[in-house]
Protein backbone atom coordinates (compact mmCIF):
# COMPACT_ATOMS: atom_id res chain seq x y z
CA UNK A 1 0.00 0.00 0.00
CA UNK A 2 2.86 2.37 0.82
CA UNK A 3 4.58 1.51 -2.50
CA UNK A 4 1.44 2.34 -4.48
CA UNK A 5 1.03 5.70 -2.71
CA UNK A 6 4.69 6.63 -3.36
CA UNK A 7 4.28 5.72 -7.03
CA UNK A 8 1.21 7.94 -7.32
CA UNK A 9 3.07 10.86 -5.69
CA UNK A 10 5.94 10.42 -8.19
CA UNK A 11 3.56 10.48 -11.15
CA UNK A 12 1.81 13.60 -9.80
CA UNK A 13 5.14 15.41 -9.45
CA UNK A 14 6.03 14.49 -13.02
CA UNK A 15 2.73 15.80 -14.32
CA UNK A 16 3.14 19.06 -12.39
CA UNK A 17 6.63 19.52 -13.83
CA UNK A 18 5.37 18.88 -17.38
CA UNK A 19 2.51 21.37 -16.93
CA UNK A 20 4.94 23.93 -15.48
CA UNK A 21 7.32 23.45 -18.40
CA UNK A 22 4.52 23.85 -20.93
CA UNK A 23 3.33 26.99 -19.15
CA UNK A 24 6.83 28.46 -19.30
CA UNK A 25 7.09 27.65 -23.01
CA UNK A 26 3.69 29.28 -23.63
CA UNK A 27 4.73 32.44 -21.78
CA UNK A 28 8.02 32.56 -23.68
CA UNK A 29 6.26 32.08 -27.03
CA UNK A 30 3.73 34.80 -26.20
CA UNK A 31 6.42 37.28 -25.22
CA UNK A 32 8.44 36.60 -28.36
CA UNK A 33 5.32 36.96 -30.51
CA UNK A 34 4.49 40.29 -28.86
CA UNK A 35 8.07 41.49 -29.37
CA UNK A 36 8.01 40.43 -33.02
CA UNK A 37 4.70 42.21 -33.61
CA UNK A 38 6.08 45.33 -31.95
CA UNK A 39 9.14 45.23 -34.22
CA UNK A 40 6.94 44.85 -37.31
CA UNK A 41 4.72 47.73 -36.23
CA UNK A 42 7.72 49.95 -35.49
CA UNK A 43 9.35 49.16 -38.85
CA UNK A 44 6.14 49.87 -40.74
CA UNK A 45 5.62 53.16 -38.89
CA UNK A 46 9.20 54.19 -39.62
CA UNK A 47 8.76 53.47 -43.33
CA UNK A 48 5.45 55.36 -43.48
CA UNK A 49 7.14 58.35 -41.83
CA UNK A 50 9.95 58.20 -44.39
CA UNK A 51 7.47 57.91 -47.27
CA UNK A 52 5.54 60.96 -46.06
CA UNK A 53 8.81 62.88 -45.80
CA UNK A 54 9.78 61.93 -49.36
CA UNK A 55 6.37 63.04 -50.64
CA UNK A 56 6.77 66.37 -48.82
CA UNK A 57 10.19 66.77 -50.42
CA UNK A 58 8.68 66.33 -53.90
CA UNK A 59 6.13 69.04 -53.15
CA UNK A 60 8.87 71.33 -51.87
CA UNK A 61 10.85 70.71 -55.07
CA UNK A 62 7.83 71.72 -57.16
CA UNK A 63 7.62 75.03 -55.29
CA UNK A 64 11.36 75.44 -55.79
CA UNK A 65 11.06 74.93 -59.56
CA UNK A 66 8.29 77.52 -59.74
CA UNK A 67 10.19 80.00 -57.58
CA UNK A 68 7.47 80.03 -54.96
CA UNK A 69 7.09 79.82 -51.22
CA UNK A 70 4.80 77.18 -49.69
CA UNK A 71 1.86 79.60 -49.73
CA UNK A 72 2.17 79.97 -53.50
CA UNK A 73 3.56 83.52 -53.43
CA UNK A 74 6.72 84.49 -55.29
CA UNK A 75 9.90 83.55 -53.48
CA UNK A 76 11.42 86.40 -51.52
CA UNK A 77 14.20 86.19 -48.96
CA UNK A 78 17.80 85.15 -48.60
CA UNK A 79 16.87 81.51 -49.17
CA UNK A 80 15.66 82.15 -52.75
CA UNK A 81 17.84 81.10 -55.66
CA UNK A 82 19.99 83.68 -57.41
CA UNK A 83 20.68 83.53 -61.18
CA UNK A 84 24.22 82.20 -60.83
CA UNK A 85 25.90 78.84 -61.39
CA UNK A 86 28.89 77.72 -59.36
CA UNK A 87 29.05 74.01 -58.60
CA UNK A 88 31.99 74.46 -56.22
CA UNK A 89 29.96 76.92 -54.14
CA UNK A 90 26.73 74.92 -54.38
CA UNK A 91 24.93 77.51 -56.50
CA UNK A 92 22.59 76.80 -59.40
CA UNK A 93 19.27 78.00 -60.78
CA UNK A 94 16.61 76.63 -63.11
CA UNK A 95 17.22 77.60 -66.75
CA UNK A 96 14.54 79.67 -68.46
CA UNK A 97 15.93 79.47 -71.98
CA UNK A 98 18.04 77.22 -74.20
CA UNK A 99 21.08 79.39 -73.51
CA UNK A 100 20.52 79.11 -69.76
CA UNK A 101 20.38 75.34 -70.09
CA UNK A 102 23.60 75.26 -72.09
CA UNK A 103 25.33 77.26 -69.38
CA UNK A 104 23.99 74.93 -66.69
CA UNK A 105 24.94 71.84 -68.65
CA UNK A 106 28.46 73.11 -69.27
CA UNK A 107 28.99 73.99 -65.61
CA UNK A 108 27.64 70.71 -64.20
CA UNK A 109 29.09 68.35 -66.80
CA UNK A 110 32.51 68.87 -65.24
CA UNK A 111 31.35 67.46 -61.89
CA UNK A 112 30.43 63.96 -60.77
CA UNK A 113 27.61 63.75 -60.00
CA UNK A 114 26.49 66.54 -62.34
CA UNK A 115 24.50 68.34 -59.65
CA UNK A 116 24.65 71.50 -57.57
CA UNK A 117 22.20 72.80 -54.99
CA UNK A 118 19.70 70.07 -55.82
CA UNK A 119 19.69 70.82 -59.57
CA UNK A 120 21.14 68.23 -61.96
CA UNK A 121 21.71 67.47 -65.60
CA UNK A 122 21.53 63.86 -66.68
CA UNK A 123 25.18 63.59 -67.74
CA UNK A 124 26.78 62.15 -64.60
CA UNK A 125 23.85 61.02 -62.47
CA UNK A 126 23.89 57.29 -61.81
CA UNK A 127 20.69 55.41 -62.58
CA UNK A 128 18.85 54.45 -59.39
CA UNK A 129 21.66 55.99 -57.35
CA UNK A 130 19.70 55.46 -54.13
CA UNK A 131 20.28 51.68 -54.34
CA UNK A 132 24.04 52.04 -53.81
CA UNK A 133 25.46 53.51 -50.62
CA UNK A 134 28.47 55.04 -52.39
CA UNK A 135 26.40 56.68 -55.15
CA UNK A 136 23.80 57.96 -52.68
CA UNK A 137 26.52 59.40 -50.45
CA UNK A 138 27.97 61.30 -53.40
CA UNK A 139 24.53 62.65 -54.32
CA UNK A 140 23.75 63.81 -50.78
CA UNK A 141 26.48 66.44 -50.93
CA UNK A 142 24.66 68.18 -53.79
CA UNK A 143 21.09 67.53 -52.68
CA UNK A 144 18.55 70.10 -51.52
CA UNK A 145 16.99 69.86 -48.07
CA UNK A 146 13.44 70.72 -47.08
CA UNK A 147 12.73 74.44 -47.26
CA UNK A 148 16.28 75.34 -48.28
CA UNK A 149 15.09 77.23 -51.38
CA UNK A 150 11.43 77.83 -50.52
CA UNK A 151 11.52 78.90 -46.89
CA UNK A 152 9.28 76.00 -45.83
CA UNK A 153 9.62 75.06 -42.16
CA UNK A 154 9.81 71.44 -41.09
CA UNK A 155 7.94 72.30 -37.90
CA UNK A 156 4.87 73.21 -39.93
CA UNK A 157 4.74 69.69 -41.35
CA UNK A 158 5.56 67.92 -38.11
CA UNK A 159 7.76 65.22 -39.62
CA UNK A 160 11.13 65.02 -37.80
CA UNK A 161 12.83 63.55 -40.86
CA UNK A 162 12.48 66.85 -42.72
CA UNK A 163 14.67 68.81 -40.34
CA UNK A 164 18.00 69.80 -41.83
CA UNK A 165 20.76 69.33 -39.25
CA UNK A 166 23.96 67.39 -38.70
CA UNK A 167 21.99 64.18 -39.26
CA UNK A 168 19.87 65.17 -42.26
CA UNK A 169 17.43 62.45 -43.32
CA UNK A 170 15.80 63.78 -46.50
CA UNK A 171 16.97 65.28 -49.80
CA UNK A 172 15.70 66.00 -53.30
CA UNK A 173 17.32 66.42 -56.71
CA UNK A 174 15.77 67.90 -59.85
CA UNK A 175 17.12 66.75 -63.20
CA UNK A 176 16.50 69.37 -65.89
CA UNK A 177 15.65 67.66 -69.18
CA UNK A 178 15.32 69.88 -72.28
CA UNK A 179 12.17 69.31 -74.34
CA UNK A 180 11.94 69.81 -78.09
CA UNK A 181 8.84 72.00 -78.26
CA UNK A 182 9.01 71.92 -82.08
CA UNK A 183 7.93 68.28 -81.98
CA UNK A 184 4.75 69.28 -80.16
CA UNK A 185 3.34 71.53 -82.87
CA UNK A 186 0.79 68.99 -84.09
CA UNK A 187 -2.11 67.98 -81.88
CA UNK A 188 -1.67 64.85 -79.80
CA UNK A 189 0.03 63.63 -76.60
CA UNK A 190 3.27 65.46 -77.48
CA UNK A 191 1.38 68.75 -77.50
CA UNK A 192 -0.86 67.91 -74.55
CA UNK A 193 2.05 67.17 -72.23
CA UNK A 194 4.51 69.68 -73.68
CA UNK A 195 5.89 72.32 -71.29
CA UNK A 196 5.26 76.00 -71.82
CA UNK A 197 7.49 77.50 -74.51
CA UNK A 198 8.91 80.01 -72.00
CA UNK A 199 10.24 77.15 -69.87
CA UNK A 200 10.96 74.36 -72.42
CA UNK A 201 12.16 71.80 -69.90
CA UNK A 202 10.83 68.77 -68.09
CA UNK A 203 11.89 68.29 -64.48
CA UNK A 204 12.44 64.82 -63.03
CA UNK A 205 12.29 65.00 -59.25
CA UNK A 206 13.84 62.34 -57.04
CA UNK A 207 13.28 62.51 -53.29
CA UNK A 208 14.94 60.20 -50.77
CA UNK A 209 14.10 60.01 -47.08
CA UNK A 210 15.78 57.72 -44.57
CA UNK A 211 13.96 56.61 -41.44
CA UNK A 212 15.02 56.67 -37.81
CA UNK A 213 15.75 52.93 -37.96
CA UNK A 214 18.83 51.70 -39.86
CA UNK A 215 17.92 50.43 -43.31
CA UNK A 216 14.62 52.29 -43.63
CA UNK A 217 14.48 54.30 -46.84
CA UNK A 218 11.69 55.67 -49.02
CA UNK A 219 12.13 56.97 -52.57
CA UNK A 220 9.60 58.97 -54.56
CA UNK A 221 10.10 60.07 -58.16
CA UNK A 222 7.92 62.51 -60.04
CA UNK A 223 7.95 64.39 -63.34
CA UNK A 224 7.02 68.07 -63.27
CA UNK A 225 6.00 69.94 -66.42
CA UNK A 226 5.78 73.72 -66.36
CA UNK A 227 2.40 74.76 -67.73
CA UNK A 228 1.38 78.35 -68.24
CA UNK A 229 -1.83 79.04 -66.33
CA UNK A 230 -4.44 80.73 -68.48
CA UNK A 231 -5.81 83.92 -66.94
Amino acid sequence: MRTSRSSQQGISLFIVMVVLLLSMLLVLWSSRTALFNELLTGTDSDYQRALEAAQAMVRDAEFDIQGQKPDGSACSGSFCRSPSIDASQGQAFYPESANDFQDLDAALSATTPSCAAGICTANNVAAEFWTTAKALSAMKASGATYGRYTGALAGDVGNPLLRANADTKAWYWVEVLPYDTASAITAGPAQTFAPDSTRPNIYRITAVAQGLKPGTQAVVQSVFVWKKVSS
